[in-house]
């Protein structure tokens, strides 16, 4: 069940449209679509490295503050709720980014995407929550598999904007990632509700 969450909470995290997601639509509008999928697999492996860091760093707080359990799923809780109105805040503020996505752009690949992912650390944010908010026991194992079910999740998604900005180059305006933003915010939300559901129960 927690694979499935974090395949699940990697697909959310991925709708974010951001510079990263432009510039996944943008090589696949204008440099086609194998130099999409490269940045988009430096994108997903980037959350990866995050996700790993955050699970690790987790799991063995958890471990140490055991008798603080139910305080540390709280507060994930909370902040998972406010990263999705974070999210669907942005997505207002990202429309900005959306209608620039047809200007041509350099092609940047695999190791730009990669490193301009991990310079933003909000997602970092976000991973530790969910990993504070799991209420299974979490090993250092168990920990590395979530991180990898996270990178499925996030290729998913961006190996779809890649195929995406290749599919609608001819398409004067792409409106689908800000709903799909909001959906992810709105999601996330339900993630941290949920807690509190299970708390209560």
């Amino acid at each position: 069940m927690e694979m499935m969450k974090a395949i699940l909470f990697g697909i959310i995290l991925s709708l974010t449209v951001g510079p990263i997601a432009i510039l996944v639509l943008n090589n696949g509008m204008h440099h086609g679509y194998m130099a999409a999928v490269r940045s988009a697999a430096g994108a997903a492996l980037a959350d990866y490295c995050y996700a790993l860091v955050s699970f690790v760093t987790g799991s063995l707080l958890i471990s140490n503050l055991d008798q603080y359990h139910y305080q540390i799923i709280l507060l994930s809780s909370w902040v998972l709720i406010f990263m999705g109105f974070y999210m669907m805040f942005n997505a207002m503020k990202n429309t900005k980014l959306l209608a620039r996505v047809h200007r041509p752009t350099k092609k940047l690949g695999f190791r730009s995407a990669f490193y301009l992912t991990l310079a933003n650390p909000i997602a970092i944010i976000a991973l530790s929550a969910f990993i504070g908010h799991s209420t299974e026991q979490v090993d250092l194992s168990f920990a590395m598999q979530l991180a990898w079910a996270v990178f499925v999740g996030s290729l998913i998604i961006q190996c779809l904007l890649a195929l995406s900005g290749f599919a609608f180059k001819d398409d004067d305006s792409i409106t689908f990632p800000f709903y799909l933003q909001l959906l992810g915010g709105l999601l996330i939300c339900l993630f941290g509700v949920n807690n509190f559901i299970e708390l209560a129960g």
